[in-house]
């Protein structure tokens, strides 16, 4: 095996690593279903491994993934209408998380736009110009989308 597509893999397999919460965040946050969540991040992983040689720069490899990520989160909500999973969303968050599971609730109530743009701004540390790329929209939707999003929570915490 070449040394380049080495440093791939394991590149590869540390973004994996790094990033599996936040991929999950996100997938449950668009499709409110646990099971559904996983298998749209495990599908996402195999076609990226799949596809690896087709990355031009490896310093995207995260954004990259979360284009895949969407794309198939989409192509799932298009086959069937998403089923809330609430009760192990609250059985994920540890006990001594109240806050946190107050927000969450809040986040994941929320209408999918609005879902998606604060777990990969907040959650997933993307600036605004790459989470448009990612979910194929202008940078001023995604900031009128956080902008919209953060007045709702705002609203429900005050």
């Amino acid at each position: 095996m070449c040394m380049k597509m080495q440093i791939r893999k394991e590149y590869f397999l540390l973004v994996v690593k790094e990033n599996a919460e936040i991929f999950y965040r996100y997938a449950y946050s668009v499709l409110l279903n646990r099971q559904d969540a996983e298998d749209a991040v495990s599908e996402t992983i195999l076609k990226a491994f799949e596809h690896l040689n087709d990355l031009k720069h490896l310093h995207k490899m995260k954004s990259w993934m979360f284009q895949i990520l969407a794309n198939n989160c989409k192509t799932m909500l298009s086959k069937k209408l998403p089923v809330s999973d609430a009760i192990d969303a609250h059985t994920e968050l540890s006990q001594n998380q109240e806050a946190y599971m107050d927000l969450h609730d809040c986040i994941y109530h929320m209408e999918p736009k609005f879902r998606e743009v604060i777990i990969l701004f907040y959650f997933g540390d993307f600036k605004i110009r790459e989470i448009a790329k990612i979910l194929n929209i202008s940078e001023g939707t995604v900031k009128s989308r956080l902008s919209r999003a953060k007045d709702k929570l705002k609203k429900l915490f005050v």
